[in-house]
């Protein structure tokens, strides 16, 4: 069944099962999957089916730190939420990502482990339109390497490729143009959310369960502004809603002379978990990728000058297209910190009178720490394998700021709702309920303890997944 609410009377007063909030990667698959169980679901989405300036203005809001995207531009909100710009790429978090490291940052880690997520792979694949991707290939112990895969979606765009049949479906009610306004809180549980159109219609939903599936950042920004409505009580006091806030840093690093290849046009590499843990730092992936064979000419002419001998054996192998030259990108895991976070403003506010988002988003040493350690081990390999070289730009040598005109970060916005046993140091438990609640859950990036250093799309679908299995245990 579909209302949009824009357009749509709303329906007379209804019960539901679940009342899902927010359509996009996470929402979709807790919703298809809870009515395959037999659920009844209420699906609300803020937006319609396609964007809208009327929609994506109440994403409006501010950054404090370093540099950082536009808040309206980083994220989509309609159906299928920001899935409508995802590149596709798939990876499973790593077995190292759950792990304690006390000695890096005492609260880089899951109170689950990998294995509670893995029988949600198969199924989140199918649902992501890709096959899982293959295990990763151990390459060295001394310097610590390992090639890693991912899988790539064509990308599966989720209000495209499901809006039939969420509209198809007897068990679900997808509301569009359907912004969350209000929730009402008694004896510890949410009794009725309400929902309002760009044309000023209201719907009221009652459920036995309420789930948040707002986005990394909508989601905090929702919990801090509903609870100050509840006097506190929508959730425990003193969770640290909005606090721990990740990304992942993206950035070019460089570029490198190899003599492998580069199947698939593409290849990814990291420390192990035993290096990573020697080292004291956290996880990040290095991405090669084809440079234009001008822009390998130049490279080798660089070498040249700086290391004649170096460049003599590349302008040698290369004329015998013996070796290739790659851009180096990374990507890697920032460790959750307090002070990293979502806030509401005192200054402004959207169309429906909820505060705008302040966002806080600064790196830290151990993130810089974390790339130079990563890229020395890996040139370190080249160089002992005879495989190839390494040019870092200046800045990841030391020798200057990040720069501000690079990728910067991987839009993933995780953490301001993570999991963890305890409600001083999480706003979910295990489970993904949230503490001091009786019926209210999060789903998606914003549960994340930890990110690793791949794409959050698949561990938030396998995270949904397994929701939906306890929701209807």
């Amino acid at each position: 069944m579909l209302t949009d609410l824009n357009i749509n009377a709303p329906p007379t007063a209804q019960t539901f099962d679940v009342c899902v909030v927010g359509s996009g990667p996470a929402g979709i698959s807790l919703s298809l999957e809870l009515a395959k169980k037999g659920k009844r679901v209420a699906l609300c989405e803020a937006g319609g089916f396609e964007l809208s300036e009327e929609s994506q203005g109440c994403y409006s809001g501010e950054t404090v730190g370093d540099p950082y995207f536009d808040l309206m531009a980083t994220r989509l909100r309609y159906l299928g939420g920001t899935s409508g710009h995802w590149a596709g790429w798939c990876h499973t978090l790593e077995e190292v990502d759950f792990r304690r490291k006390d000695r890096i940052n005492p609260l880089a880690h899951w109170p689950i482990s990998k294995s509670d997520l893995d029988p949600y792979l198969a199924p989140a694949c199918t649902i992501l339109d890709i096959k899982p991707p293959r295990a990763t290939r151990h390459l060295s112990t001394k310097q610590g390497i390992q090639e890693v895969y991912f899988s790539f979606s064509p990308p599966t765009r989720f209000g495209t490729k499901y809006r039939k049949t969420l509209t198809d479906s007897k068990n679900i009610a997808l509301f569009v143009n359907a912004n969350l306004t209000d929730v009402k809180v008694s004896g510890g549980q949410v009794v009725n959310a309400t929902f309002q159109s760009y044309t000023g219609k209201k719907l009221d939903i009652v459920a036995g369960k309420y789930v948040f599936a707002m986005g990394g950042i909508e989601n905090s920004r929702q919990l801090l502004w509903h609870n100050s409505r509840n006097n506190g009580q929508l959730y425990a006091k003193g969770a640290p809603v909005g606090r721990y806030w990740m990304e992942h840093p993206h950035f070019t690093i460089g570029a490198a002379l190899v003599d492998f290849g580069l199947p698939g046009k593409r290849r990814f590499f990291s420390l192990t978990p035993q290096k990573q843990a020697e080292l004291g730092v956290l996880n990040c992936g290095l991405r090669f990728e084809p440079l234009s064979p001008s822009a390998a000419k130049r490279l080798v002419k660089d070498l040249m000058c700086v290391a004649p001998a170096v460049g003599s054996w590349a302008s040698e192998l290369m004329g015998e297209n013996l070796v290739c030259g790659v851009k180096l990108r990374a990507a890697w895991e920032q460790g959750p910190r307090l002070e990293n976070g979502i806030t509401l403003s005192t200054k402004s506010r959207d169309r429906f009178g909820i505060p705008s988002t302040v966002l806080t988003w600064r790196k830290s040493p151990l993130e810089r720490r974390t790339l130079t350690a990563t890229t020395g081990q890996f040139n370190e390999w080249l160089m002992a394998r005879k495989l190839g070289r390494l040019k870092l730009d200046d800045w990841v040598l030391g020798r200057g700021d990040y720069p501000k005109d690079d990728e910067l970060a991987g839009h993933h916005h995780m953490g301001g709702a993570r999991m963890s046993d305890s409600p001083t140091t999480g706003v979910v438990d295990r489970n993904l309920k949230v503490y001091g609640s009786k019926n209210l859950y999060v789903a998606g990036a914003a549960v994340f303890a930890s990110g690793g250093h791949s794409n959050p799309t698949l561990p938030i679908v396998q995270l949904s997944l397994r929701l939906a299995n306890h929701l209807t245990a």
